[in-house]
């Protein structure tokens, strides 16, 4: 029987489950690159926009990737967890139609707007039209176009491609982060909403075991 998936928090005293991850995918095309297109490090984050614990680790991931100096970049791939239901689902439908218009530019400033404003747990973001006016704020200007493509089977298969990938990954729910040097394909990944200092620390103790 499968374990359920689930949100996750972790303990500040508590010390992060690093573990090997070689079912991460890379990054690649499909990804909404956030950061150097190449980089040594790749920094891929898994969130459901629904998940609270994903509203508190927020936009660190991008400021890590600022502060690395080129060495790191950061890919944000989605799964909405299935308990909590039809928003998530939207809300993660709607962010990569922004980035079909708007590039990965737009998504991250309609994920990060989102995870601000959302009141999490699957009850959305409050009034009504609240989704496409944070999608046109982000950049998806074409409101037909945006609405299409959130509805459109074409979309929910690349949600689904995604989810698999995490699946494949190993994650247990959501936020999940994996580390990937990409000189040598060593990949780490653990569960929960950890802090900045812990993930900066698995980057620098990656890069000293590859002699960079």
């Amino acid at each position: 029987m499968a374990t359920p998936l689930n949100v996750q928090a972790r303990d500040a005293d508590e010390e992060p489950a690093w573990r090997n991850a070689p079912g991460v995918d890379a990054v690649g095309t499909a990804d909404r690159v956030y950061g150097p297109a190449k980089a040594d490090f790749s920094l891929i984050v898994w969130l459901d926009p629904e998940c609270p614990y994903c509203k508190l680790f927020g936009n660190m991931p991008e400021h890590i990737v600022d502060a690395g100096n080129g060495r790191l970049n950061l890919a944000v791939r989605l799964y909405p967890l299935p308990f909590h239901g039809a928003n998530a689902m939207i809300a993660s439908a709607t962010a990569l139609c922004v980035a079909d218009q708007a590039g990965a530019a737009g998504y991250y400033r309609f994920l990060d707007a989102y995870l601000v404003m959302t009141v999490s747990n699957g009850k959305g973001l409050p009034g009504a039209g609240a989704v496409p006016s944070l999608a046109r704020a982000a950049g998806a200007m074409d409101s037909t176009a945006l609405a299409l493509c959130s509805r459109d089977n074409a979309t929910a298969q690349r949600l689904s491609v995604e989810m698999k990938g995490a699946e494949r990954a190993g994650l247990g729910g959501t936020p999940a982060i994996a580390i990937r040097n990409n000189r040598t394909g060593e990949t780490i990944f653990a569960d929960g909403a950890l802090p900045e200092a812990d993930i900066k620390a698995a980057v620098n103790a990656m890069a000293s075991r590859a002699g960079g």
